[in-house]
């Protein structure tokens, strides 16, 4: 077996967490030993020329640890030149690669390299760390060892029996609509690694359009505003060096651009001021989420969660969604989650007619109706709109004002508590389809399909 295999395969098989015990090293956290082990493993392959140095093959030492007495018991000091020193120095020797894996970790332990636990947290900090308190002195050590970090992680995910998590990918797409209005502004955000801060993106909308001035920031992130012009499938790429992601979003026609003139529109005023858009993808502003979630919670959206907290929930962005169904008159639940400034949705929200969330109208004798889902304990269908409980009694007071001895009408299932799926229907989603039992000419109803 070559030097560089040993040394490979004994670093795969080897317990970190042994390793620091014997050497006294502590507090590192155990989910970022992968990491370290791929990291120090570029770090060898840099400073033995993939383990073909003088001084890896004579003293089976790939990291050109010096010799120090805190070594004693670990190692034994060898007089030796290496090219980036002009004289002989004493270097340690170890007896095998095992010995030197040991030998490395214990030599952290020593004063120069205290505090090092708390730099483990990213492959850059760590090497970063040992850079800055003189284990290399080349300026440009760190950015070597890490573009070396792919390479040690193949080696160690190759090893004989061993199986390393996927290497995550420099660039990623965190959050991004599937459907937007053309026009509408939307967001596309994502990460990178730390290496990669104040680089600019890439990005191309169908392969042609290019987006100017994407920039990594100093927290890793990375957020693309923008809009499409015309309805279509979009494909959106993003690209960083040699690494790329793409995207597709749907742009279509806003819910209601060709709404004839007797549409309900929203009417009334009930002022939410707001400074960005919100919810999934939105800019997330803490006090424009709280007046959302505030709104939304009034008109009966109560599994918002908490409406002080400007904490983004999944109930917040399914109530979103399930409003924005509504005022679109879908029967499924299909809205984006997402509030944009001045736009359909924040339109609606500051209505005085805005869809209600309520349980639908018990029954009423004085006008003949029935609700027979109520008399069904084990059914939850009771939910709806505002806009169907009022039309479901006006069609009750009209039916009986014309046949004011026939059979009641009598409605049965509409939605659940928060809308959304339900196995008894394709539809009633959003609280604007409900059942009704057919009056008979006996004077009861139902039984009768049509």
């Amino acid at each position: 077996m070559s030097l560089i295999n040993d040394l490979v395969t004994q670093y795969a098989a080897t317990d970190l967490a042994s390793i620091f015990a014997k050497v006294g090293l502590g507090g590192i956290d155990p989910d970022r030993y992968g990491d370290l082990k791929k990291v120090t493993l570029a770090q060898w392959l840099l400073e033995s020329a993939r383990a073909t140095s003088n001084l890896a093959v004579t003293a089976n030492n790939f990291s050109g640890l010096k010799w120090r007495n805190e070594m004693t018991g670990f190692a034994t000091p060898i007089n030796i030149k290496v090219p980036s020193e002009p004289e002989l120095v004493d270097f340690c020797k170890f007896n095998d690669v095992e010995a030197f894996i040991v030998g490395y970790w214990k030599f952290l332990t020593r004063a120069p390299y205290k505090g090092l636990e708390a730099y483990t947290n990213t492959p850059e900090n760590f090497i970063g760390f040992l850079s800055r308190k003189g284990f290399a002195t080349d300026m440009g050590y760190v950015k070597k060892v890490i573009n070396l970090s792919p390479e040690a992680y193949k080696l160690l995910a190759t090893a004989s029996g061993i199986s390393i998590p996927d290497l995550p990918k420099k660039l990623q797409v965190e959050s991004f609509p599937k459907e937007v209005e053309f026009g509408q502004v939307f967001v596309v955000q994502g990460s990178a690694f730390p290496s990669d801060r104040g680089k600019t993106l890439s990005i191309k909308i169908d392969s042609t359009f290019p987006v100017d001035d994407v920039v990594i920031g100093e927290n890793c992130k990375w957020k693309m505003n923008f809009s499409l012009v015309q309805a279509g499938e979009r494909r959106i790429q993003i690209s960083l060096g040699a690494e790329s992601e793409e995207i597709d979003i749907k742009a279509v026609s806003p819910v209601d651009k060709d709404d004839p003139e007797e549409t309900t529109n929203p009417s009334g005023s009930v002022k939410i001021a707001l400074s960005g858009s919100v919810g999934r993808g939105g800019v997330n502003k803490a006090e424009d989420v709280k007046a959302v979630k505030k709104r939304l919670h009034e008109l009966g959206y109560t599994w918002v969660g908490d409406i002080s907290s400007a904490s983004i929930n999944t109930g917040f962005i399914q109530a979103i969604q399930l409003f924005q169904s509504i005022i679109a008159g879908h029967s499924t639940v299909k809205g984006d989650g997402r509030v944009d400034l001045a736009r359909l949705t924040h339109r609606w929200l500051q209505a005085a007619n805005a869809p209600i969330w309520k349980t639908m109208p018990d029954s009423d004798s004085s006008i003949n109706f029935v609700n027979y889902e109520k008399e069904q304990t084990s059914d939850d269908h009771d939910f709806g709109t505002s806009w169907m409980a009022d039309t479901i009694r006006s069609i009750a007071k009209d039916y009986h004002g014309t046949s004011p001895t026939s059979a009641p009408f009598t409605i049965n299932d509409v939605s659940r508590p928060q809308g959304g799926d339900t196995d008894d229907h394709e539809g009633h989603e959003t609280g604007l389809m409900c059942d009704v039992l057919l009056p008979r000419t006996d004077g009861k109803s139902g039984g009768i399909e049509w």
